[in-house]
């Protein structure tokens, strides 16, 4: 679905990405770790156009409409509702705001959001903000999505929470992803394919690994299989 060679991302003189390979095929959940300046979220803002290469190519499968992009930061807009915010993107598309809304509150529901429609982002908890950020991206049903270290600011108790709902609902519905982490744990957990950025400037891809523990998947019976702790210590052996 995804296919990207030779990318050379920079903001001036020298590269902060250099000469990156990457591939993710439909139905993957990939990750892409690093330390922090390796260009992570370059290598997003190159897939969504936000930012043009400076050398190589990006080959994608699919329609841009068809790419959704969950943020580090929610993008609730505070002055409308949370169906509103939710609905915005079909509305966008040219969804009448009957059917936008439509969609916009079973999506709610299906995160366990159905009473909070009327409420303002200002009157959500993180956890509540972040399940809304997710429903306004499913609601648009992506066939890829892109995460940047969506849940970092989120504690502990909370992250592993969503972090297991958004698990079953990528199982669910075969979503294929490709996800920017600092969480070495979180990336082994989720991910079919991690791949490790070398530190940057000039950062390359450094190595890639196949995650082979079964699925369907649960977060924390994950972290008790033999073959996590191993590759724990690999990657962190790579980024150290």
């Amino acid at each position: 679905m995804l296919h990207i060679r030779g990318l050379v991302m920079g903001y001036g003189g020298e590269p902060v990405l250099s000469g990156c390979d990457l591939d993710v095929e439909a139905g993957e959940f990939v990750s892409l770790i690093g330390p922090s300046g390796s260009g992570k979220t370059s290598v997003l803002r190159a897939i969504t156009g936000l930012t043009r290469p400076q050398h190589g190519t990006v080959d994608i499968d699919i329609a841009a409409h068809e790419i959704g992009y969950l943020f580090q930061d929610d993008a609730l807009l505070p002055w409308r509702t949370t169906l509103e915010n939710v609905a915005l993107g079909l509305r966008i598309r040219g969804v009448t705001r009957g059917a936008a809304e439509d969609t916009a509150a079973r999506w709610l529901a299906r995160l366990g959001l159905e009473r909070f429609g009327n409420r303002y982002p200002r009157q959500l908890s993180g956890g509540q903000r972040k399940r809304v950020a997710i429903a306004q991206v499913l609601a648009l049903q992506p066939k890829l999505l892109l995460m940047d270290e969506p849940f970092s600011s989120l504690d502990a108790i909370v992250r592993m929470r969503i972090t297991e709902e958004l698990l079953e609902w990528v199982e669910r519905e075969h979503l294929t992803v490709l996800l920017i982490t600092h969480d070495l744990e979180e990336a082994i957990s989720l991910s079919d394919v991690v791949y490790v950025l070398s530190q940057g400037p000039r950062a390359t891809i450094r190595s890639k690994h196949a995650i082979e523990i079964a699925r369907p998947r649960h977060v924390l019976d994950s972290r008790g299989d033999p073959r996590f702790g191993p590759l724990l210590r690999l990657l962190w052996s790579e980024l150290s």
